[in-house]
């Protein structure tokens, strides 16, 4: 497996550097900058710096400006991860790649983690750029136990690593990464508490975001971030989302498997 780890993460590497669109780099920054941007000219000139007790209780903090912050972090963080993994293989057929590819014996582990791994580089610059950018606007950075951070962030990698294995079974499946991938992150924007409580949702609508391994993230991020507490209060959170990372997974590696050999019946056949 470490060949093909080793192999694809040198090749994406050389990529990013030399033809990487720069401007896709930007696009997913700015898309967590507008979340902070727009929170913050909300809460101070449409609501005055006043919270009701409802949200206060359902976001279990009053500092709605890290709350919201937090949630444009971790959802670019998060979209930037799935468009990552789940593009590699349809992005393999567009370049005329797929068939070598699959006719190689290499490990299908290796390759995905290593498009994960070198990808994580870019992702690690969006957020430390996001991070910074919300530190301007009153994101908490002060007291944090960056460990605890840590640790949820690589709970929430490994879920969203097999959450982006469905995503690109489907993405194979309509031979579309556009509108697939969109439908996704728009769903994830509403359902899994960026901007508000998912209380305030109808209920039937709030349960979409009991399967995403964000929503449960986002809690568990907020926690140890805003409210500084330990690993042990935020366990079964942490429990839920690699719950869902096991649940997902073998689904994810059967369906993309058989996935890719229809794909190449199809257009090699």
């Amino acid at each position: 497996m470490w060949l093909p780890f080793s192999a694809t993460f040198e090749r994406n590497y050389l990529v990013m550097r030399r033809a990487f669109p720069w401007s896709f780099f930007l696009g997913h920054i700015l898309s967590g900058v507008y979340i902070i941007v727009f929170a913050y000219l909300s809460y101070f000139y449409v609501f005055r710096g006043e919270l009701n007790n409802r949200f206060i209780s359902s976001a279990g903090t009053g500092d709605y400006l890290s709350y919201v912050i937090l949630g444009g972090l971790l959802y670019s963080f998060s979209v930037s991860l799935l468009m990552i993994v789940s593009r590699a293989i349809i992005t393999e057929l567009r370049e005329g790649t797929l068939e070598a590819l699959l006719l190689s014996p290499s490990s299908r582990k290796g390759y995905y983690l290593g498009y994960m791994a070198q990808g994580f580089m870019r992702v690690g610059l969006e957020f430390f750029a996001i991070t910074s950018a919300g530190y301007f606007f009153g994101l908490h950075l002060k007291n944090i136990n960056w460990i605890n951070i840590i640790v949820v962030l690589i709970v929430l990698i490994l879920a969203t690593f097999t959450q982006a294995l469905i995503l690109g079974t489907f993405m194979l499946y309509f031979r579309d990464t556009y509108i697939t991938q969109n439908t996704l992150f728009v769903l994830m924007s509403l359902v899994c508490g960026i901007t508000f409580p998912p209380a305030f949702l109808p209920e039937s609508v709030a349960l979409i975001g009991e399967i995403m391994p964000l929503t449960h993230g986002l809690d568990a991020l907020r926690m140890v971030w805003i409210e500084g507490k330990p690993l042990s209060e935020v366990f079964p959170l942490l429990l839920k989302i690699l719950v869902l990372g096991i649940v997902y997974f073998p689904i994810g590696a059967v369906c993309i498997k058989k996935m890719e050999k229809i794909v190449l019946e199809k257009h090699f056949g």
